[in-house]
């Protein structure tokens, strides 16, 4: 409990608020729904193991609220986007903080096979920390993904803190949700599927369409998404986001 509360005070001093597109009635609800979200991840590493289920449950509520409110915002006469800066500037916002440039994905997996090995072990084991350092942190996103994803460009343009808020909100509740279901059981592991072709992103290939074939102990053969996609880059793989079918 100790370090996770000092885990979550660590990411609170992190926030600097939020960003430049949100509306001022936003701001608040933004704020509650940042913490929960984002840090689920910092304290999932801090205490090893650890659902973290209310984390999970406060971010739901109040991103639910934050659209609300937004969607209401945008309804009033006269509203107007607080700041439209170029991508430019709000790449250099976010990486705010940041250590150095990540070179590559660190402590990437060799390839598909030998990153469901570490997957699965991890996932066996129910270690938290083990499954959060198989995906992108957010350093690398910041550098090496979202700089080249469509979203980053135009029609689309989008964020990169917003982009980084929906990605880890989907993470962390993915993560939770595989963990309650399946970690710490043997999960009889078979087989990895993923899309024929990967979309290209700049140096980035992303496999999507993921599913694992696995039995569980006295069960049939299931056949489920257990993460989103896999980011491979320069030859190295890590799972780009973890939400799934539960």
């Amino acid at each position: 409990m100790i370090a996770n509360e000092e885990a979550r005070r660590r990411c609170q001093r992190r926030i600097e608020g939020p960003p430049q597109s949100v509306g001022p009635q936003g701001r608040k609800r933004f704020a509650r729904f940042l913490l929960p979200a984002s840090c689920f991840l910092v304290a999932s590493v801090a205490c090893g193991e650890g659902h973290a289920a209310s984390f999970i449950d406060s971010a739901r509520a109040d991103s639910i609220a934050l659209v609300r409110q937004d969607s209401l915002s945008r309804a009033q006469p006269g509203y107007v986007v607080d700041s439209i800066l170029p991508m430019d500037e709000q790449l250099r916002r976010f990486r705010a903080g940041l250590k150095e440039p990540p070179r590559g994905l660190n402590g990437a997996a060799h390839g598909k096979d030998h990153l469901m090995r570490a997957f699965v072990r991890a996932l066996e084991s129910a270690d938290t920390a083990g499954l959060v350092r198989l995906t992108v942190t957010r350093a690398e996103f910041a550098y090496l993904v979202f700089p080249e994803s469509p979203l980053s460009a135009p029609p689309y343009s989008q964020a990169p803190d917003l982009v980084w808020m929906r990605h880890s909100y989907g993470t962390a509740t993915g993560l939770e949700r595989l963990l309650t279901r399946l970690g710490g059981s043997p999960l009889g592991y078979r087989s990895l599927s993923c899309a024929e072709v990967p979309v290209i992103e700049g140096s980035n290939r992303i496999w999507k369409d993921c599913t694992v074939r696995f039995s569980l102990p006295g069960s049939s053969i299931q056949t489920l998404q257990l993460f989103a996609s896999i980011i491979e880059r320069e030859g190295r793989y890590k799972i780009l986001s973890y939400a799934n079918a539960f």
